[in-house]
């Protein structure tokens, strides 16, 4: 049973992971571009705000990483709208986030 469950973990923190590398990616092409970013992808990005929200209001592993990650995304999506104070935002935030993801990655090593 204890294998089961072990293994429902991991998968659960898979599937959270790709909505995460999703949310950094969008914020990584939207630094890169300097924010003209075409309006079909920030669609796609507004799309990933639920289930982010989702993973930061669990009690999941990655709870406060997807939170940060939460917070650069809609940073990065006001800049990609002309938003030119949303940039400092959006960088700071995924600092966090970076160290956060860190923070997380040894919590997973221990499951």
């Amino acid at each position: 049973m204890e294998i089961k469950q072990r293994i429902q973990e991991v998968a659960q923190i898979l599937d959270d992971n790709e909505v995460i590398l999703a949310a950094a990616t969008f914020v990584v092409e939207v630094e890169r571009l300097h924010g003209k970013v075409a309006k079909i992808k920030i669609r796609k990005a507004n799309d990933l705000k639920v289930p982010l929200l989702a993973i930061a209001m669990s009690d999941r592993v990655q709870a406060n990483h997807a939170r940060k990650r939460l917070e650069a995304l809609k940073a990065a999506i006001e800049y990609a709208n002309g938003d030119m104070s949303a940039r400092k935002r959006y960088i700071t935030a995924s600092e966090q986030a970076d160290r956060l993801a860190e923070i997380a990655i040894k919590r997973v090593d221990r499951i």
